[in-house]
């Protein structure tokens, strides 16, 4: 085993080599993570507005957190985009990362960006069923959804009551994959995966009926954020910044696009991001019409509110052992 995950290896760097030799404009290798918030920079790629910026860009699909946060820390990425937890995490770990902006989207409405979800075969009801269940939560380990989770059973369960139990991930293709299964009782999941999951006909049988617990409303959702290495941005400024002239000119075509031209456009791209090895024609009209496409915005500055609040509760978690500042982990010079 050993033998093929060194040649499996060998032939990734040898790709990245083909991909980058000869290249006159600048070049990144960027990953994204299976997330609403990262098809603009999907549909970028799909539009080739990158190229027209004057930037090369190879975005590396990598759904497991931790071989993503690797393969950036190992010079194998120049950036990806990943959450706020994550982030603070890298940076300490492994260090000479920066986040250089946030990215944040708005959900239509009567759409939903996160949600608590049961399928209706468990026969929870309410959040107050969950707490006095025995069924375990998934939920992504040491990221935002976690705590927001945290945040949420704070607040609803006594002091005197046992903790729940949660069941961890680190790939979140494998935790909707489990739910989709009914293998999983509860877990955290954001947009498109429920909506998916309650529309999709598998062969021979039924979407499944799922059960919202909880839409995070009380405590909000956080935006994701976009991290290169440090080394990276010093040399290749001008890189980074067309990565962001293109990165915002698909933001704003995706918002006053209609909507049939981006399920037309953009459905092998969703599908490669969000449902990797699905069958494209196995996919009925009824989910794709059910999709949510939310209104996405800017790439902006991360609030410091949002940035102390999760290094302080990641300290009591004992994810991290440093109190990195704010000003230390992030550069916003590409998008004030």
């Amino acid at each position: 085993m050993v033998w093929i995950r060194r040649a499996l290896f060998f032939c990734f760097l040898i790709s990245i080599s083909i991909a980058t030799t000869g290249e006159t404009s600048p070049s990144l290798r960027f990953s994204l993570p299976p997330v609403l918030e990262a098809l603009p920079i999907a549909f970028a790629q799909e539009w080739g507005l990158f190229e027209a910026h004057g930037v090369s860009v190879e975005l590396i699909g990598i759904t497991d957190n931790q071989q993503r946060s690797a393969a950036l820390m190992t010079g194998n990425l120049d950036g990806m985009m990943e959450d706020v937890t994550r982030s603070i995490l890298d940076a300490t770990t492994w260090g000479s990362i920066v986040i250089t902006s946030a990215a944040a989207s708005r959900p239509q409405t009567g759409s939903l960006a996160l949600a608590l979800l049961s399928p209706a075969s468990f026969r929870l009801d309410s959040f107050d069923a969950l707490l006095a269940s025995d069924y375990a939560i998934g939920t992504l380990y040491r990221s935002d959804y976690e705590y927001l989770l945290d945040r949420l059973l704070a607040d609803r369960q006594d002091e005197d009551t046992e903790p729940k139990q949660t069941l961890f991930f680190h790939d979140m293709l494998q935790m909707a994959v489990w739910f989709g299964a009914q293998t999983l009782p509860v877990a955290v999941l954001p947009e498109p995966y429920f909506t998916y999951l309650a529309t999709y006909y598998p062969p021979g049988g039924q979407p499944i009926e799922l059960v919202i617990l909880d839409d995070f409303s009380e405590t909000g959702v956080l935006p994701a954020v976009v991290v290169f290495r440090r080394g990276f941005v010093a040399a290749h400024p001008e890189a980074v910044a067309a990565f962001y002239a293109a990165y915002t000119e698909a933001i704003e075509r995706i918002n006053s696009a209609s909507r049939d031209e981006l399920i037309d456009v953009g459905i092998d791209v969703a599908l490669s991001l969000f449902f990797q090895g699905a069958d494209r024609t196995t996919i009925n009209q009824e989910v794709l019409d059910a999709i949510p496409i939310p209104v996405y915005e800017c790439p902006s500055v991360l609030a410091r509110a949002d940035f102390e609040a999760i290094l302080a509760w990641m300290l009591r978690k004992g994810y991290v052992f440093v109190e990195p500042t704010y000003e230390q982990l992030t550069d916003f010079q590409f998008v004030r």
